[in-house]
């Protein structure tokens, strides 16, 4: 019964279960790769650069440098699947869906200077 004294069929009032969820359901908490950049230039990454084929996945980039920076996640066929810029002391952040199972490459370099950049492998595996 609802606070309204109406019966509430059952089933209609529970949430899908995840088996059920539409493809652009986004999780509330997606796995998250965070690269910084360091006030003086040396890029580092979190330890666990992983993700799903088909899952959100969180990217950050903090930058504590004064130049702009970008973050680029590229698959394995050389395709950009997303980019983002962090202002100089600031940081840039988005979601990005690889579809691709394979070793992705993120990309962190300076915007005017896109060789002088470091890479890291980021493992899409299977869902």
């Amino acid at each position: 019964w609802s606070a309204c004294g109406q019966e509430i069929a059952e089933g209609d009032a529970r949430a899908a279960p995840l088996s059920e969820r539409a493809e652009n359901d986004v999780p509330l908490n997606p796995p998250t790769l965070r690269f910084r950049v360091s006030a003086n230039g040396q890029v580092d990454a979190s330890p666990d650069l992983e993700a799903e084929a088909g899952e959100v996945v969180a990217m950050v980039l903090e930058n504590e440098s004064d130049t702009r920076y970008e973050l680029r996640l590229v698959n394995p066929d050389g395709g950009q699947v997303f980019a983002v810029e962090a202002p100089a002391g600031g940081r840039g952040d988005g979601r990005a869906m690889p579809r691709e199972v394979g070793a992705h490459v993120a990309e962190v370099h300076p915007v005017a200077d896109p060789e002088a950049g470091e890479e890291f492998t980021v493992e899409v595996s299977e869902t």
